[in-house]
């Protein structure tokens, strides 16, 4: 008898990211992750007990996937808040799924995304929920707002908070 193929934790949770990448976490099952692996879904609960905690190890991967998006997309000419922001932004655009996944699973930490960016990151309190309103209007269509119009707001709102502080 031939032996079995044998695959790992990473594998899994590079193939669920893939599937949440592109369809959204609420496509993600067990049976669908098993199907794209080629496997029964038996080698997944014996990786994870639940798909919860599959999902943790998701949102630690979308995590950081956006700090390196922030980091290497960054405009660096701006404000390190600034460019973080806009480039935070453009992340929740590009990788809509990813940024759902963060944001409705709490995974939002700005003390840890601050930390993981090893200080190319700024994401500042005032500035995230003025960005999170600029994306949830994205988002819905409510206003077409060209980027460069974001861009414009985005500096003035940052120079009000400045000047707050």
């Amino acid at each position: 008898m031939p032996p079995k193929k044998q695959i790992n934790k990473q594998q899994i949770i590079e193939k669920a990211f893939e599937i949440v990448q592109s369809e959204g976490y609420e496509s993600l099952t067990a049976r669908k992750l098993a199907k794209e692996l080629s496997y029964s879904t038996q080698p997944i609960y014996q990786t994870f007990s639940d798909m919860k905690e599959l999902k943790i190890e998701l949102i630690k991967k979308a995590q950081e996937k956006m700090i390196s998006y922030i980091m290497d997309t960054s405009d660096r000419t701006l404000p390190l808040v600034l460019a973080s922001i806009l480039a935070y932004i453009r992340f929740a655009g590009d990788e809509k799924y990813l940024f759902q996944l963060i944001f409705t699973s709490g995974g939002l930490n700005l003390d840890k995304i601050n930390e993981l960016g090893t200080g190319d990151i700024k994401l500042d309190i005032n500035m995230i929920v003025y960005a999170n309103g600029i994306i949830m209007i994205l988002a819905f269509n409510s206003l077409q707002i060209s980027n460069e119009k974001i861009k414009d707001m985005l500096i003035h709102a940052y120079k009000v908070f400045e000047g707050d502080k």
